[in-house]
């Protein structure tokens, strides 16, 4: 399931979106559903994790401010909820609507829907009718209301690479980047085999369960377990996928070769000569540059690199944050989290990945 359409409603309040998660609020400053959002979204979880914070934050903020939200689910549904004086109105396809309010309680309501596809409008005070002439496909803007439609996605990820896939599973919060620490499961679509990169051999061992390590890991990057066992046999042989990249709107591909990331990845020189894959990536503010960032795996590792972007490239890992200098690789580590303008992405360990 996606989000298929996204209409703002002109109204008093600030909408906003952020892949497959969305939310209406009065717009009072500071605004806890909006920073709710924004962390869930970073985070790539889904509509249940954002239902939860948004609860976190209300049982949190003094008064009952009129807030509704509502997500795309790891599982297929749409979980919806509402606080205060909003609105909320659901239709399933081929049943009734169902109206949430949270009427005079202190807690906000919440429920989950399934359906082949499901519609919601969340509203605060007496916003405008939809105009289908408008759309909203990320971002925040004023208005007093959305009407989304979600169906299911029979086409697959908007992202470009043959490996791109909706990971299932997605943890409702950042993985911390502990080494050796066992990462969340998720769920990435094997490869199809089309323009699938030349193999690459690298030297390494195996650990107890025959897989395929790195000589210098101390855990498999693949079962978790120890690797000083004795003694060590080296192998080479093709290396395997790396780990996987999360976007923030929930989607993820395989790190088992380059990839250039961007609004025009399509122009840059290494893409058109076969040597990495394109992956465009915009948004509504055009803070992505055409060419903004590339991920290189050499050896054993992961390096990214700013391609001169306009908004920078920042990475937060367990060592702080960090800006990008132009055209300087850098090695990074499971966990970290790379800011592209103002999207963003999250590599993890291969470990809990199924294939």
């Amino acid at each position: 399931m996606k989000i298929a359409g996204c209409v703002p409603l002109a109204g008093q309040g600030v909408v906003a979106r952020y892949g497959d998660l969305v939310a209406v609020t009065d717009g009072h400053e500071p605004d806890p559903l909006l920073s709710a959002l924004t962390e869930v979204a970073a985070a790539a979880g889904d509509g249940r994790a954002l239902v939860l914070s948004a609860v976190r934050a209300a049982l949190g903020c003094p008064g009952q401010p009129a807030w509704a939200c509502a997500g795309v689910t790891a599982d297929g549904g749409v979980a919806v909820l509402v606080h205060g004086r909003a609105v909320a109105t659901v239709g399933v396809e081929g049943g009734q609507e169902v109206t949430l309010t949270a009427s005079d309680s202190v807690i906000p309501v919440s429920r989950t829907f399934t359906g082949t596809a499901v519609t919601v409008n969340l509203t605060i005070g007496d916003p405008a009718a939809p105009d289908p002439r408008f759309r909203l496909d990320g971002g925040v803007v004023h208005g007093g209301g959305l009407a989304v439609t979600v169906a299911a996605d029979l086409a697959g990820p908007t992202v470009i690479g043959p490996d791109a896939a909706p990971l299932t599973g997605v943890p409702e919060g950042p993985p911390t980047a502990v080494s050796g620490a066992p990462t969340p499961t998720v769920a990435v679509a094997a490869s199809t085999g089309e323009d699938d990169p030349d193999p690459v051999l690298v030297e390494g061992v195996l650990c107890a369960r025959e897989h395929f390590n790195d000589p210098g890991a101390r855990y498999c990057r693949q079962c978790g377990i120890g690797m000083n066992q004795l003694p060590r046999t080296f192998k080479r042989r093709q290396r395997p996928p790396l780990g996987v990249l999360v976007l923030d709107d929930g989607s993820g591909f395989t790190l088992d070769g380059d990839y250039v990331i961007g609004r025009e990845p399509v122009l840059d020189g290494d893409v058109m000569a076969g040597r990495a894959r394109p992956l465009r990536l915009c948004d509504p503010d055009g803070s992505v540059s055409r060419l903004h960032l590339r991920i290189s795996l050499v050896g054993w590792q992961v390096e990214v690199s700013d391609l001169g972007s306009a908004n920078g490239s920042v990475l937060h890992s367990a060592d702080g944050e960090r800006t990008l200098a132009p055209f300087e690789p850098m090695v990074i580590e499971p966990g970290t989290r790379i800011d592209i303008g103002h999207r963003s992405m999250q590599y993890l360990s291969q470990q809990g990945v199924s294939q």
